[in-house]
């Protein structure tokens, strides 16, 4: 993130960041939360809270400042970001069978509602 207006001067330790497409780091911290611990010369040095991937997590890594965007921000799991995009799927689906169903006359609008709301709980948990 480029330009991004960052400085060091805009971290202090204990700062909660959000890692945001590392220019120069491994992808696979993208999205990770975490702490600022230190702050160099060029870069802020950042304990993984949450990492992307749960096999980094207390892991220090250091970034450019314009890599990080202040507060937790997002979903960070890959794994958590994967199920949120299922869940999205099958409600959407729903939705779709619902519509189709009402258009069709073999529901009521109530009963649309109802099947709704049973999905909606039954997908999210």
């Amino acid at each position: 993130m480029f330009g991004s207006g960052r400085t060091l001067n805009s971290f202090k330790v204990g700062d909660k960041v959000t890692v945001r497409g590392p220019s120069d780091r491994p992808m696979y911290h993208s999205g990770s939360h975490g702490t600022v611990v230190t702050i160099g010369t060029k870069r802020v040095h950042v304990k993984m809270d949450s990492a992307a991937f749960e096999e980094h997590d207390g892991e220090v890594a250091n970034f450019l400042p314009g890599d990080l965007e202040p507060g937790h921000v997002g979903t960070p799991r890959n794994s958590d970001r994967m199920n949120d995009a299922f869940v999205a799927l099958k409600l959407r689906i729903a939705a779709e069978v619902v519509a189709v169903a009402l258009e069709a006359g073999v529901i009521t609008t109530q009963q649309g509602e109802q099947i709704r709301a049973a999905w909606t709980s039954h997908a999210q948990n």
